[in-house]
């Protein structure tokens, strides 16, 4: 019993020295040591550190950082594409040092033409490391070959734009999108700007005239935005942007101009404030329709016309508002007068149609809703017929009273004259 609990103890031993030594070391790995300055070497590649070109060779340095025990370190240069490459036909493959502690240096020094032409060859370093138990580790570095000493250009350079979009709408801030690409196959696009501009001056840059648009490799593309403003008495028609590009290739300044058709579009910003309309009236009246119109765009809205359409009412019946500018409002009113035998709920919709200064229209619909109620008129009627029926029935009276006023009046007269006999009997007895 105690023999098999040794040999368990010293199985468990042995399983666990290859366990325990595998984690006191530090993991199998590879990078690029930005920071490091090793011999050679002028600054560091995070300060930017660039290959030398001197008596017919090109020298590059670079310092890998290999964690855990490599036994060698490896690194081959691959020309992007080598039908166009500025070295001579060799090997390019090289063995690394470890000059530092965990720190191997690659040294290449490769033999170029006797007149290589000016241009960036693009190219990849790929570094391979091994440790003794035979694993690897890989690291992958694109770089780029400068040659800047020729006598004549690989190429000439040149910059393709394609897919110009527009978003513009008529006093109103925009942007204007393309994409740049370089379709050299070995020199560099740099210090890329871009310039817009329109003939009419209708279009302008909102920001700087000038837009950075930055570098761009062989192959390579971005996406560019350029932002503008529309101004308001921009017109709604196709207009000529000039798109003017320079940069900088193989140490020459380049420019490039282009002309592309853009679109501006006027947004219709037609507001209403509510219809304002009494919710009854009596037949035969007349009901007045109101509706405030505001104008919240950026350019001049023409044509504004207001319709009412109510079965029972009306067919059509139309107001002309006009032009309203930017920022005015006007009234649209419309008289409605039921007509006398006009009864009940009636209902309809107010439509507003309008359109921009380039005959681009837009409309919109309100409800409508009123209650014609019946007259009154009969009713007065019918109490004045009463009235007259009342001075009909106590005219005998009147009749009446009259006469006897005239036989009154007929015994004055005869008093009178009886009175003026007697006196004038008397006169002649006194005589």
């Amino acid at each position: 019993m105690k023999k098999n609990r040794l040999y368990a103890a010293l199985l468990t031993v042995l399983f666990l020295i290859p366990v325990l030594t595998a984690l006191g070391e530090p993991a199998f790995s590879i990078s690029l040591d930005e920071n490091t300055v090793l011999r050679g070497m002028d600054r560091s590649w995070s300060q930017g550190y660039t290959a030398g070109d001197s008596r017919g060779r090109w020298n590059l340095i670079v310092p890998v950082r290999v964690e855990g025990e490599a036994e060698s370190v490896t690194a081959e240069l691959k020309m992007q594409n080598p039908s166009i490459s500025p070295f001579k036909s060799q090997d390019m493959t090289v063995e690394a040092v470890e000059e530092e502690e965990h720190v191997w240096g690659i040294r290449f020094g490769l033999s170029m033409l006797a007149e290589p032409k000016n241009g960036d060859y693009p190219c990849e370093i790929h570094i391979t490391a091994r440790n003794r138990a035979g694993q690897e580790q890989e690291l992958d570095i694109l770089q780029t070959v400068r040659v800047r000493n020729g006598t004549e250009l690989l190429e000439k350079s040149r910059i393709d734009v394609t897919g110009v979009e527009a978003d513009l709408h008529v006093g109103e801030n925009g942007e204007v999108k393309l994409t740049l690409s370089n379709p050299c196959k070995a020199t560099e696009l740099e210090n890329i700007e871009l310039k817009m501009s329109e003939a009419e001056g209708h279009i302008l840059p909102r920001d700087a005239e000038t837009l950075q648009a930055g570098n761009l490799a062989p192959g390579e593309s971005l996406a560019a935005t350029y932002p503008v403003t529309v101004l308001a008495k921009a017109t709604v028609v196709p207009h000529i942007l000039k798109i003017e590009l320079t940069w900088t290739a193989a140490g020459q300044e380049n420019t490039y101009t282009c002309n592309h058709t853009v679109a501006i579009h006027q947004t219709i910003r037609l507001e209403q404030g509510g219809v304002k309309m009494a919710s009854s009236v009596y037949a035969g009246d007349s009901v007045t329709l109101s509706v405030p119109l505001m104008n919240m765009g950026r350019a001049n809205v023409v044509n504004v016309l207001a319709t009412v359409s109510m079965p029972g009412i009306t067919d059509r019946q139309s107001a002309l508002v006009g032009t309203i500018q930017p920022g005015e409002t006007k009234q649209a009113q419309i008289i409605l007068t039921p007509g006398k035998g006009t009864e009940g709920d009636f209902t309809g919709t107010l439509t507003v149609e309008c359109t921009d200064e380039d005959g681009n229209p837009a409309s919109f619909e309100l409800p409508l809703s009123l209650n014609v109620e019946k007259p009154v008129t009969k009713e007065t009627e019918q109490e004045a017929g009463g009235q007259k029926e009342k001075k009909e029935k106590t005219s005998p009276l009147t009749i009446a009273l009259g006469g006897a006023c005239g036989v009154l009046l007929i015994l004055l007269l005869l008093q009178g004259v009886i009175l003026r006999r007697k006196i004038h009997r008397l006169e002649e007895d006194k005589l």
